[in-house]
């Protein structure tokens, strides 16, 4: 199966599988995400400490062309550290990833007010999208997913377990922390509230908190969306494996009506 991205000595090739939903030639926001979480992985690994957060900033939209990622180590702590990835079209800044890594400890403290969770349904027992929906773009393309709750083709709150089957980057395996980023950028997609022949609606950041590390290929995104005054809204999801919940999601959101509806009525 085809990569999203290419590795072209210390640049990565994004291929036209990198494809978002509003235009074909134009990175999907999965793609830029994952390919900065590359990143910090390789550097989280090497400290031998545990990625908490992961910030987002999506500054401009990128087409499908050759990209390096810049890191920088901003805080060296005992206990925490913060990094900064960079990802670079040329000399043009497209997005930055600001990561918090905390030391892991020895044991954890029990939660007397922790209320147990009814296990969720796994993927198999999930239902595919519609056709025309996985056709959103062509990086979605190559996402297998499963519908638990809701539907993506209809606007309210959706429940849905989604995997990569493609390589982010030819010759090398997704990792968890991967399927797990690439699918929160979906969040917003999976609850969203709008007819989208009459609204654009972009996330230009999203961050992420993990209380534990993800496991395994399928993650579950539980979703919803709210829209607050001119044009502003806030997606909240949270992020599962066949474990259980291991993150939060929160995109701040942005509506628009499409030009042509506009003036279709005036």
């Amino acid at each position: 199966m085809s990569a999203i991205f290419k590795p072209d000595g210390e640049l990565f090739r994004a291929t036209e599988h990198a494809g978002g939903p509003w235009s074909p030639d134009m990175l999907q926001g999965s793609a830029t995400t994952a390919l900065m979480t590359r990143e910090v992985e390789r550097l989280a690994a090497r400290s031998g400490f545990a990625v908490r957060r992961l910030t987002f900033d999506l500054w401009r939209p990128a087409g499908l062309r050759l990209f390096r990622a810049v890191s920088e180590l901003l805080r060296d702590g005992r206990k925490a550290k913060t990094l900064q990835v960079r990802l670079m079209d040329g000399e043009i800044e497209i997005g930055r990833c600001t990561a918090l890594l905390t030391a892991p400890s020895g044991e954890s403290p029990i939660d007397p007010f922790a209320r147990p969770l009814a296990p969720d349904s796994g993927p198999e027992a999930g239902s595919p999208p519609p056709a025309f929906a996985q056709k959103w773009s062509r990086y979605f393309q190559n996402v297998s997913v499963r519908l638990i709750e809701g539907a993506l083709e209809k606007p309210g709150p959706a429940a849905a377990w989604m995997r990569l089957d493609a390589p982010l980057v030819e010759g090398e395996p997704n990792t968890p922390l991967l399927q797990a980023v690439q699918a929160a950028d979906f969040s917003s997609g999976v609850a969203q509230i709008v007819d989208m022949r009459q609204w654009t609606f972009i996330n230009p950041e999203i961050s992420l908190y993990f209380f534990r590390p993800p496991e395994g290929e399928w993650i579950l995104i539980r979703a919803a969306t709210r829209v607050g005054a001119h044009g502003a809204g806030l997606t909240t999801a949270t992020l599962s494996d066949r474990n259980g919940p291991f993150a939060k999601v929160m995109q701040a959101m942005s509506f628009e009506r499409r030009e042509a509806v506009q003036a279709q009525a005036s």
